[in-house]
């Protein structure tokens, strides 16, 4: 035990007088044999220059997904996996900073644990739901208690849990039946798996989602409440519940309206559709398995019944998984006459 809490000291000590270096600066790899993995690499670097170490690690990963199948021992994995070793230290450092947790000096036997800010307020939780990243692990998650931001909360199929910020954000998010996503900030979330529901409040709110291969920003003059999954290629399904979003990738802008429903994949955007908002109150579980309803429900119940008075076709309509921006899989159930 006495050797691996030695152990610990010393990859920590290395991590800080790595980070505290002024000529430091992070390998690079060569040769690179992918035109796609040196764009994320290069992209990586770029963002660690500006200490932006949540980024930087979002394009490590991605290129580290490229080189899954390389052997273990080839060079240019192993200086990725040195640049996401390296990174993630410096990333926590700065944690400490920014929490202002004072970190003892070298040589002393005991050293102040960070603590965690409290960044998020968990205001509903069932079932199992995790937290990981940054702090110590979290196996058992209670209404009241709060989060930092850079959790990585993950949510098994049993549970679900519903946040708000504490701070400037006004963010709010819910995640149910075996989503995983992480806190970058106040209004910034990055979607692994599953899907969750985001409404913002305040004025001119704005916000930025990512997924493991694409990325976008919202914003709108109001209030604005969307419903986001990620697709297996890696894509974002959204819908607009509630207000007149404006979504903006590198490349492209839209605008959706509620009720309305788009894919946001690495090449752009899909095309739009309309969703009946009535059929999807009563079936996603993201409104439905929770004690209390959203502090939005009204205006949604509102919405639904607005779309339904202007809507003189009406189908129950369920969308899938995407391929590409011009391939989706739609299903509409048609109500059967008397």
């Amino acid at each position: 035990m006495c050797k691996l809490i030695q152990k610990e000291k010393i990859l920590l000590l290395s991590t800080l007088i790595s980070f505290l270096l002024p000529s430091f600066c992070l390998a690079e790899i060569k040769p690179v044999f992918d035109s796609d993995l040196k764009v994320l690499v290069e992209s990586g670097n770029a963002l660690v220059k500006k200490n932006d170490f949540s980024g930087a690690l979002k394009f490590y990963n991605k290129a580290m997904g490229i080189l899954k199948q390389t052997p273990q021992d080839d060079p240019i994995r192993i200086e990725l996996e040195k640049k996401i070793r390296v990174t993630k230290g410096r990333l926590l450092v700065s944690r400490f900073r920014l929490g202002n947790v004072k970190i003892s000096p070298i040589g002393q036997s005991q050293q102040v644990a960070p603590k965690e800010p409290k960044d998020f307020l968990i205001t509903q939780v069932f079932g199992s739901v995790l937290a990981r990243e940054l702090w110590p692990n979290r196996d058992s998650l209670f209404s009241n208690e709060s989060l930092g931001i850079g959790r990585r909360i993950t949510v098994l199929p049993n549970g679900g849990i519903e946040l708000v910020s504490i701070g400037a954000g006004n963010m709010g998010v819910r995640a149910a039946k075996a989503a995983s996503f992480e806190l970058r900030k106040e209004n910034e979330v990055e979607l692994h798996s599953g899907s969750c529901l985001l409404n913002f409040s305040g004025r001119d709110p704005s916000a930025s989602v990512f997924s493991p291969l694409s990325d976008m920003t919202m914003k709108s003059n109001d209030p604005f409440v969307v419903m986001i999954g990620v697709t297996t290629n890696g894509g974002m399904k959204m819908i607009c519940l509630l207000g007149k979003i404006t979504v903006q990738t590198k490349n492209e802008s839209l605008k959706l309206l509620p009720g309305e429903l788009c894919f946001v994949l690495s090449e752009g955007f899909s095309r739009k559709m309309n969703v009946e908002l009535s059929t999807l109150i009563a079936t996603s579980s993201l409104l439905t398995d929770f004690d209390k309803p959203p502090p939005y429900s009204k205006r949604l119940s509102q919405q639904a019944m607005l779309q339904a008075m202007r809507t003189s076709k009406r189908f129950r309509t369920v969308v899938g998984d995407v391929k590409n921006r011009d391939n989706f899989e739609v299903r509409v159930l048609r109500e059967e006459s008397p």
